[in-house]
This record gives structure tokens, sequence and C-alpha cells, in this order.
């Protein structure tokens, strides 16, 4: 509603002029409006009869006299509306104090900025006496107009006192804030940017992991008698818990979950222990995890060391307790995961072209001692397939041509890289991709060699090393071999993997499929289906989970296919197993004392 100056040049007829400075009381009639607050109402000053005294009355005339007309005989409806009116008007009268000597002039510097409310055209009417009969709200609008109206102040705003009081911290808890505060920094120096703005990430900086609630060999060690006791009826005869009996003590505490987590051969993203990967080994409880420069899981010296350690103390305090399996590809030459940090090293073909066992024997130490420097026990290396034809994907990553060649080479690779005894490789590519020009990560290679071919040439470096006990795990890869099994990828086939890599060949350790999300594989199976095609194949350590959701639900699939029959328990716990004593081998596993 818009407000305007009241006029000061009219003033009604027939009141004083007196001036608010000669009276001691100022009395005011008001109408309440329907839907409009009235004013408040003051109390009168003791003694005095409001609505009473000469001055009162001077004041009420000009705006009761219309009210209280003589209406028309025949015209009650107006009648009624006026003395209604009139009703109002007796009860909204009230006495307000008259200003003191000392404010008068405040006062009328006040009472000069008085505003009217501004009626409708149709609703204004003069403040003259009016002749003849007046409609009562023609009466009503006119003792309106004559009220005085006041702007009310706003409300005064916070003082910067008041303000300054609201964000004053105590003692204590200006000190519990700054302790929060090392917290986060202390954590913070040893995350990602990601972790600290993940969903997750504030509760992971300032607490770190969850334990988990079932770690394996912590509860062993605490049962440790009775457990022993368990082992020697397991073993007869025995002395002392052998390594067969205390991984079988280990299978038997363990979950199904977190079998088949063992089972995950994982990769992440970043430099750092990030929350993802926590995840995966604090709550999946994943066997192995990969190292990627392209992951930007490389980046010095010092930081793969501290990432390297904090993945197998989240394994051992948080986690089931079983460290983990640290793998990476150092071959050498094109994929050389390590030059940026200790400069180039041979290729395989640049060894193999000197026929010189001792120059591969000092290559494999080379590797393995820098591996081990790092915190990296497992080494997806060498590369002994026999090249026939040009593949891009093998392009100086092999030995040689000569399978009796390869075969020797590799096999003094793999002695001086297993010398310590704290990193062991890996033979690839099972059953061989030396006479296929297709890379399985972007299809999927066909072998049309005969069986012959295969044990003559592909497969002769793979059951002499096998025969001289220096092999430990071997990867399959993805390719159809059609004088084997014409319909399935080499890495999902039980012919291929239990029907010659384990019982041809008499392999009887850990078989590693090539990532899972190749396209040789992923372009005619889901993650879910080739996890659990490639356990019923006879595979244990499932590569290709790249996140901890992934992870979850390849161990979803496999437990399900538990639950469904479609694989046997026992099926899981020779994996496990296998896997287990991997870890025994390597160091990881430690017989209670």
């Amino acid at each position: 509603m818009e407000r305007e100056q009241p006029p000061g040049q009219q003033k009604p007829l027939g009141v004083s002029q007196t001036s608010p400075e000669d009276e001691d009381t100022v009395k005011l009639a008001a109408i309440r409006i329907p839907g409009r607050p009235s004013p408040k109402r003051l109390s009168p000053r003791a003694g005095a009869d409001p609505g009473s005294g000469p001055d009162a009355k001077r004041l009420q005339a000009p705006l009761l006299t219309p009210l209280t007309r003589t209406a028309t005989a025949g015209d009650e409806q107006d009648q009624r509306g006026e003395q209604r009116v009139e009703e109002i008007a007796q009860q909204e009268t009230r006495e307000l104090p008259a200003p003191s000597s000392s404010t008068r002039a405040a006062r009328a510097s006040q009472l000069a900025e008085l505003e009217t409310v501004k009626l409708p055209t149709d609703l204004v009417v003069s403040a003259a006496p009016l002749s003849g009969r007046s409609h009562p709200l023609e009466s009503g609008a006119g003792a309106l107009a004559l009220l005085p109206t006041r702007r009310l102040p706003a409300l005064p705003a916070a003082s910067s006192q008041v303000r300054e009081r609201a964000f004053q911290l105590t003692r204590g808890q200006a000190l519990g804030l700054m302790i929060v505060l090392l917290i986060l920094v202390i954590n913070a120096t040893t995350t990602s940017l990601a972790q600290v703005l993940g969903p997750q990430g504030w509760a992971f900086m300032l607490w770190g992991t969850t334990a988990s609630s079932h770690n394996v060999l912590q509860q062993i060690h605490s049962a440790l008698p009775g457990s022993t006791a368990a082992a020697h009826t397991t073993e007869p005869g025995s002395q002392q818990l052998t390594p067969t009996a205390y991984i079988n003590l280990i299978l038997r505490n363990m979950t199904l979950d977190q079998k088949l987590g063992q089972m995950l051969f994982v990769q992440f993203t970043g430099p750092y222990y990030s929350l993802d990967l926590s995840t995966m080994i604090t709550q999946e409880n994943v066997g192995a995890v990969i190292l990627f420069t392209a992951n930007n899981n490389i980046m010095s010296a010092p930081q793969l060391k501290q990432l390297t350690q904090e993945i197998q103390t989240g394994a051992r305090t948080t986690g089931s307790g079983i460290p983990l399996l640290i793998a990476i590809d150092q071959e050498g030459g094109r994929v050389d995961r390590l030059s940026g940090l200790d400069g180039p090293r041979p290729s395989a073909a640049e060894i193999g072209a000197t026929n010189d066992p001792e120059r591969a024997r000092a290559a494999g130490w080379q590797d393995a001692h820098d591996l081990a420097a790092y915190g990296i026990n497992l080494n997806l290396a060498p590369v002994v397939d026999v090249t026939s034809v040009y593949n891009p994907q093998l392009a100086t990553r092999t030995f040689g041509t000569d399978p009796a060649v390869v075969a020797r080479m590799a096999g003094a690779y793999l002695q001086g890289l297993q010398e310590s005894g704290q990193v062991f490789g890996t033979l690839k590519h099972f059953p061989g991709l030396g006479d296929v020009s297709v890379d399985p990560h972007s299809g999927l290679p066909v072998l049309t060699r005969s069986l012959a071919e295969l044990e003559a040439n592909d497969w002769l470096p793979y059951r002499t090393l096998i025969q001289q006990g220096q092999v430990h795990a071997v990867m399959v890869t993805h390719e159809i071999v059609t004088a084997i099994d014409s319909s399935t990828p080499s890495s999902l086939s039980s012919k291929v993997i239990t029907g010659i890599l384990r019982q041809k060949l008499g392999f009887q350790g850990v078989v590693i499929t090539d990532s899972l999300t190749m396209e040789g594989v992923s372009a005619h199976y889901s993650e879910t289906q080739a996890a659990v095609m490639a356990v019923q194949a006879g595979a244990d350590l499932l590569m290709g989970a790249v996140s901890a959701q992934t992870a979850a639900s390849m161990i979803e699939a496999l437990k399900s296919a538990v639950q469904t029959g479609a694989l046997s328990l026992a099926r899981i716990d020779e994996s496990v197993r296998r896997i287990l004593m991997l870890k025994y081998q390597l160091g990881l596993l430690h017989l209670p004392q």
C-alpha cells in the first residue's frame, strides 16, 4: 500500500487550532480496519479519565458528529451501520500523554512527518460537515483520513561487539580444533586430493580405515595351542607345525568372502594409498595388486616405497592379516615400468641376441634387487613366447625365434630373479602368442597350429622350466587355440588350463589370468561371467578389477556360483591354498613360533 505525506494546509471544520504545546493531553479517535492491526493502546495516566476533558471533546467532535447523525425512517440498514461505527469509535478512543516541555520540539518535528493512509478515490470524502444524510462508509472514511500514522523504526542490527562475542572460542575449544586440524594435516600428507574431497574422505582422513572384524592370522595366533594340536592331527607324526598344515589352518579360519577376495588381482589409480584401494584391501580382502605407470602408481622412489608399505600394513593390521602379492610388468625395453626411477633396462630381444645365459641371469638379479627395494614381490616376466610371425604387441619382448634359446635364456633370467627368494617371476603368455598377429588388448587372436607344433614350439619353454622346478606362476592369455578348444578363449577354457597346463605339462603352481577387461574377453563376456568361467577352468588369480565396486561385483558373482553349485567350495580352496603357499614361499607368511 502506498503512503503519502498528510496535507497540512487544510484543517477539518469544527476542529480547534489549538497547538499541541498548549495542551496537557491529546486524545485521538481511531477506527479499526479489518485485516489491519490497531495501534497499541497506552494505559491512561493515573487520575485521568479517557474520553473526558474539554480538549478531548473538541478533537472527538468532528469525528463523532457524522457518525451520530439520525437516520431517516425506513433506512434501518444505514442506521445499524452508523451505530456500529459509533461503537468502534468509542472503543478505540484513547488518551496519549502530551510531550513534556523538554521534548516538545522533537514531538513537533515527528508530527510533521506523520503519514495518512491513501484511500481509493471512490472512498475519499471531504472533511467538512456533511449536509443531508451521509452514508456510514463515507463517515468512517472521513474519520480514518484524520488519523495520524507513524513509521516504525527498523530493528537495530547486532553490534560488532555482539558478533565478536558470538565467535569467541574458549581455550578448550580452540585446543580441540587445533588437534583436529593437526590430524587432517598429518593424514593429508599421505593421501591424494581426490581422497580428501571424496564422499568418505573426511572420515578416512580423520580416523583412517576401519579395522576388519576377522583378522585370520591374529585369530590363529591367539589360539595357537589348540590350533597346533589340530594341525598335528592333520599331519600325523609331525613334531611341529608344517607349512602345509599352517596353510590348511588358515583356510579353516577364513570366511568364504575372504577366500574369494584372495583370488582377485586388482589395479588402482593414483600414487597413494587411497580410500578405494584401502577398501579393496581391508574390506574385499583382495590377494594381489598390480602397479602401472599409466595409472600414476609410480611417481618417485620414496613414494613407491611408502605406497607398498602402506598396502602391506593395511592388509596386516586392518584386513584379513594376510599380506598381498604386489606385482609389476618389469621386462625391460618397451615394458620398463621403473625406467623413470632407475634408468632403462635392456629388452629381452637384446639379451636373447647375446645368447649368453649369464647376461640373462644378471638382468634377472638386477630386476629383483630393484623390485625388492620398492616392496614389489612378483614380476610378471619373463615372456617365453617363441616369435614366429610379426606381432606389434610382442616386438622386442621375446628372447628369440628358437624355442630352445628362449627356454635357456628365460631360465637364466628366472634363476637370477628368484635367487634372493624375495621376488618370483611369472611365465607368460600361455598357451603362446608367438604365432598370432592380433593383440588380445584389442581383439581375440586365433592360434591355428597343430597340437604337435604347439608342443614342439610354444609349449617347449613351459615344459622345460616347469620340469626344472623354477616356475611358481604362469599367466594365461586370451586366444582361441583351435587344436584344443575352438569355442572358448584360453583364459576361460578348462581344456587349456586344466587339460594342458596342469595335467599335460604338470604345473601345480598359481595360474593367473591376463586382465579380464581386455577386448579379447570383454567383447564376449562380462567381468563377472568371465570371473566364474576362469575359476571353473582352473585359474587361481583373476586380474581385471579396477575399483572396489568391480572387485565387490566379482566376489559376489563367485559367491553366487558357490551357493548355486556352479563352483564347489573345494575348488575355491584349491586356488586359495596355492595362493597362500606362494605367499609363504615368498616370506610373506611365517610359521607361528
